[in-house]
């Protein structure tokens, strides 16, 4: 199964994949902005993707857009590290399926994988 992981730091994307390898995915992509993310998203077409909203340039709010209509299948799951109602609201408006706060753990993400996976 293909996971896409959206965030501009660096850091946090790879403790995000070390987290989903240990919970037996292993086709993980990575992005840092917008353009790179539409990008990966087309070329792997993931089962997951975990999409930051807070982004440099255009926001996750706008990327979960544009990747729900490249496939309105899509589950993505929204993060931030920031607690804001609006924004949590605005995402799952968006489309996105879930909210992660940032930075997470192995059971808030654990728990996200088996409510959305088939």
């Amino acid at each position: 199964m293909k996971i896409l992981v959206v965030d501009d730091s660096e850091a946090f994307r790879k403790v995000l994949a070390e987290f989903l390898v240990r919970a037996g995915f292993h086709e993980i992509a990575e992005a840092s902005n917008f353009e790179q993310a539409v990008e990966a998203f087309r070329a792997s077409d993931p089962r997951f993707t975990f999409v930051d909203m807070i982004l440099p340039g255009r926001s996750g709010v706008d990327l979960t857009k544009e990747l729900l209509c490249i496939n309105p299948g899509a589950i993505i799951i929204a993060m931030s590290s920031i607690i804001n109602k609006k924004l949590i609201q605005q995402s799952l408006e968006a489309g996105a399926k879930d909210f992660l706060l940032k930075p997470t753990n192995e059971i808030a993400l654990n728990s996200v994988l088996t409510m959305w996976s088939d």
